[in-house]
């Protein structure tokens, strides 16, 4: 089976979620001839990742713009989102940093809370947000697709869960610091290599504020580290079209997964 994949990458302007949901839609902006399957977003696309400003465009997530932009382009293109991210409210009490996954007719199938807060130079995700409860796989007519967000990526056994579950393909949507850029581009291959899965990343870029910039960088990976498509720190698009046949025929070749041992334990010696 192919599927083919739209990823979006932009510089948002911080707290305005109107401004934003116009530059996306400029993005894709006559792309409807690609027919997409799938169309991913970054992180906090319609914010920036602004841990102050995180109570203040919290949105509650039927009666969110961001709900209803994303729901207006799943039925335009007739095409499964995943929804980077916003700030909505959990339970009209808490908030977290949710990402918002829709089917080709507009219908919320699953939503993904951020599972692993992010610290930096003392703005703290943990003080502003509430955690997510798990991991989640969400099942669309494309296969099984694991959701991360950003700072997820460093956590291994996260993935690991995805690939033992048979997941088709893992994306992680990011607002990553541009000074740690080489490490997303390395932690994003070894997910795919480690895992034998296509690994799609949609990440931010430009500058939020005087002291954080985002590291652009938005990648389709194949199942052998291999960038299909990759963008720098420019606003646009990426688009490719990926073959899942293939990727569960090199599992056959290389059964990695297969050889995995259930535990590992270290023997002391007497």
């Amino acid at each position: 089976m192919k599927i083919k994949v739209i990823v979006v990458q932009l510089e948002p302007v911080k707290g305005d979620i109107k401004a934003n949901i116009n530059k996306v839609e400029k993005l894709l902006n006559g792309k409807e001839s690609l027919n997409p399957d799938l169309i991913i977003l970054p992180e906090l696309w319609t914010t920036g990742w602004d841990c102050p400003d995180f109570p203040k465009v919290a949105e509650k997530l039927e009666e969110s713009h961001t709900y209803n932009f994303l729901k207006s382009i799943a039925v335009r293109f007739n095409s499964n989102i995943i929804g980077g991210s916003a700030i909505l409210y959990k339970n009209n009490e808490k908030i977290r940093n949710t990402c918002i996954i829709l089917n080709r007719k507009g219908q919320i199938i699953d939503t993904y809370d951020k599972f692993h807060l992010f610290s930096l130079r003392g703005e703290s995700e943990g003080l502003y947000l509430e955690e997510g409860n798990a991991p989640v796989i969400v099942k669309m007519d494309i296969g099984k697709i694991g959701i991360s967000i950003c700072y997820d990526i460093r956590f291994p056994e996260m993935f690991r869960l995805y690939a033992f579950n048979n997941t088709d393909l893992i994306v992680n949507m990011a607002a990553w610091p541009k000074n740690y850029v080489d490490e997303y581009i390395t932690l994003s291959k070894a997910r795919a290599i480690e895992n034998q899965t296509f690994f799609v990343c949609s990440a931010l870029t430009g500058r939020i504020n005087e002291n954080y910039s985002f590291s652009g960088n938005s990648m389709i990976i194949d199942y052998q580290g291999r960038i299909k498509n990759k963008l720098n720190d420019e606003e646009g698009i990426i688009y490719s079209e990926i073959n899942i046949n293939d990727m569960k025929e090199y599992r056959e070749q290389m059964p990695i997964l297969k050889d995995t041992k259930k535990t590992y334990n270290i023997l002391e010696k007497k």
